[in-house]
């Protein structure tokens, strides 16, 4: 489980046949192999941590249910954006956005990307399906693994607002418009929907 409080930006070495390798300043001294470490809101076990020359280089298999839902797939990755990396939580840490578990629902579309006098606004494709029930204002929604409110949604698109620490600390800063973002619903939704 994870809090969508991004601790670090990697850098993809590999990704090829499933397997992705991805390298990092963040101190993964207190991982082990088996440890989760969610990339792009994705949670992914590692399988191999090397520390090389000040940076840690750690691998993981990426499923096909996984390549299904996310952006970690053939025809959807994109190498030369940052990936969003978390540790996992321990016992005491400070939950400082929401609960994410780091199993993709599916991906969209950042549509536009509006610049303000304190933020930024970021727009994203809405789904015209039972998704839609998902995806409330003032909720919260992981994007790229980040936790984020939901500020407005319409029939075919919810935006976010996005702070300056938020922007320059997370790849929302490397995406352009079209580009495919993984995205978690609140569980809270989830469960709100179901009981309806």
């Amino acid at each position: 489980m994870f809090t969508g409080i991004i601790q670090e930006k990697g850098k993809v070495i590999n990704f090829s046949n499933g397997h992705l390798e991805i390298s990092t300043a963040l101190d993964l001294s207190d991982c082990k192999l088996g440890s989760s470490i969610c990339c792009n809101g994705v949670c992914l076990t590692a399988t191999e941590i090397n520390f090389i020359k000040n940076m840690y280089y750690f691998k993981t298999n990426v499923g096909e249910e996984t390549m299904l839902r996310t952006t970690f797939s053939d025809n959807l990755f994109n190498k030369s954006i940052p990936i969003n990396i978390e540790k996992s939580l321990k016992i005491g840490d400070e939950i400082s956005g929401h609960f994410v578990y780091g199993h993709v629902d599916r991906t969209t579309k950042l549509l536009k990307v509006t610049k303000l006098n304190n933020s930024w606004e970021f727009f994203f494709e809405n789904f015209c399906n039972k998704d839609i029930n998902y995806i409330v204002e003032k909720a919260s929604i992981a994007v790229n693994g980040i936790s984020l409110t939901v500020a407005y949604v319409a029939n075919d698109y919810f935006s976010i607002s996005v702070i300056p620490h938020t922007f320059e600390n997370t790849n929302l800063s490397n995406l352009r418009v079209h580009d495919i973002v993984n995205i978690e619903f609140d569980y809270l939704a989830r469960f709100a929907e179901r009981k309806n």
